[in-house]
């Protein structure tokens, strides 16, 4: 069985990156003709304005793709911008939680390249209750370029508002982020503790909507990244909420809760014990009236979040539109990363394959496209695609500054039926998503196409292989789209084992070669 189509190879499909320390080193000799490149790119830009859009991010934190809304829900503001741009159905977080994540996004280089394993220090009360066997992840290097850095380069003003998370600590003044690439920075948050999202999203979206009227009609473009938090606080639900008080929307039990997790890798059951300690205890079935009725009180405070998060993008889409420079800004929506929502009896995100871990909204209006605007396009796509893109959209080469190994998707503004990849890479070393347990395989290799979802889990030492010492999660998703059964459980499907083993190794040699 091939995971390939004959006309699209994976292995020419994917460009060859250098590791950490040879992208390091790149940066370093290149440093010389930056000057050069940045009063070519400006002369660009003043040539051609019309042609170089203004850049709008707004990201939320912890959204899964796909969220069912019961009946008379509605999130009016998302769906404002899927009718006026292309929803990407098909978009992955390659990593999780936070920081690896944002450093997917804003980096467009996985997140092993880039050093960024595990969450930086920030209020993360799982990270603290574990810091005995917790291992901080390093800020950020500077020396990496940023989607920022590509931007700024290339003439844009370059402004970061809310929740940053890649570096800590971080100042309060303007030019914190400035070793990143943004000129301004407000209001900058750190990783997210009980309630922050309520407390701090309306200041961050107060701040973006001023931003947004003193620039967002200015002559020359920029990029603002609006970055809340919500719907991250169900991270710590139900420890720090009474279920009781949340609206009843009519949320229901997701339909692969019952998952048999004797049948996964370990790491799932060290993960549902570890949630229990951050976010207070949940029942582990859905059988009595009292498991049924937590689970959907905390499915509707989930949606309630989504709805808070609705009501502050619609501030900012309408600060666009009164600032008169909405014909001339795409818009991005984004997740960093997603949430699992009781799906197979897990909350939050972790070192897992499943679609509610992973998959995550994007969509990408761009005014000056209209005859693509309300479509959908199923193709692959990761965050590391982002920063090529947003580049492309801002008529620049990010390939020229940073060696990238994400693909360009503005084709697929354009054309949204098309393909730009056959394979996501997948990997998670974050000692946090389980970890601290000694023996237990949290190091995750893995790959997504459009039919399997595919993982293999290590521990550090032996990520490498052999490959019988790996623990296997294998889906159909075409037959199984709930991801239920794997078929790699006891050494099943072992000839499609050994070709997704392929599949990772190849995507590992071009995208993670050896650090």
């Amino acid at each position: 069985m091939s995971i390939s189509t004959p006309d699209q190879p994976v292995a020419s499909a994917l460009p060859s990156t250098p590791n950490r320390r040879q992208v390091l080193a790149m940066l370093a000799a290149a440093s010389a003709s930056v000057p050069v490149l940045r009063s070519t790119l400006g002369a660009e830009a003043a040539a051609a304005p019309a042609s170089r859009p203004n850049i709008l991010v707004v990201m939320t934190d912890q959204e899964r793709a796909d969220v069912v809304l019961p009946s008379g829900f509605t999130l009016p503001a998302r769906a404002r911008l899927d009718a006026a741009g292309v929803r990407f159905a098909m978009h992955h977080s390659p990593t999780a939680p936070c920081s690896p994540a944002r450093s997917a996004f804003f980096t467009g280089l996985q997140a092993p390249v880039t050093g960024m394993t595990d969450n930086v220090r920030g209020n993360d009360l799982m990270a603290a209750a574990l810091e005995p066997m917790h291992a901080w992840s390093p800020n950020l290097d500077t020396a990496i370029p940023t989607l920022g850095t590509v931007l700024k380069k290339s003439g844009y003003r370059t402004a970061y508002i809310g929740k940053w998370h890649l570096s800590e600590p971080v100042g309060a003044d303007s030019t914190a982020l400035s070793a990143y690439g943004f000129d301004e920075a407000y209001d900058i948050l750190s990783g997210g503790g009980p309630n922050e999202g309520t407390h701090e999203d309306p200041g961050v979206v107060e701040n973006a909507v001023g931003w947004l009227r003193r620039h967002g009609n200015d002559p020359e473009p920029w990029l603002c990244v609006v970055s809340m938090v919500n719907p991250h606080d169900m991270m710590y639900c139900p420890r720090f909420y009474r279920l009781e008080d949340v609206p009843d929307y009519g949320a229901d039990i997701p339909p692969n809760f019952q998952s048999d997790l004797s049948t996964k890798p370990q790491v799932q059951t060290v993960w549902r014990t570890m949630n229990e300690a951050v976010g207070g205890l949940m029942p582990n079935e859905v059988d009595s009236p009292l498991g049924r009725r937590q689970w959907r009180q905390w499915g509707n405070w989930y949606l309630e979040l989504l709805r808070r998060t609705d009501e502050l993008l619609g501030q900012v889409l309408d600060a666009v539109d009164r600032s008169g420079g909405a014909g001339k800004t795409v818009v991005v929506r984004v997740a960093d990363h997603g949430e699992l929502g009781g799906a197979h009896g897990l909350r939050q995100k972790g070192a897992m394959i499943y679609r509610e871990n992973n998959r995550v909204p994007l969509v990408i209006s761009d005014p000056r496209n209209p005859a693509t605007h309300g479509t959908t396009a199923a193709a692959l796509t990761s965050h590391v695609d982002l920063v090529p893109t947003l580049a492309a959209l801002a008529g620049t080469d990010a390939s020229a500054i940073s060696p990238i190994v994400g693909k360009d998707l503005t084709p697929l503004l354009a054309s949204p039926a098309g393909v730009v990849r056959d394979a996501i890479l997948v990997t998670s070393d974050a000692k946090s998503s389980g970890g601290q347990a000694p023996g237990v395989k949290y190091c995750l290799r893995g790959a997504i196409t459009s039919r399997y979802s595919f993982a293999r889990y290590s521990t550090p030492r032996d990520i490498a292989g052999p490959r019988s010492e790996f623990d296997y999660e294998l889906y159909d998703r075409q037959e199984d789209p709930l991801e239920m059964h794997n078929l790699a459980h006891r050494g099943g499907a072992a000839a499609l084992v050994e070709e997704m083993n392929d599949l990772v190794d190849s995507l590992v040699a071009q995208e993670l070669p050896s650090l």
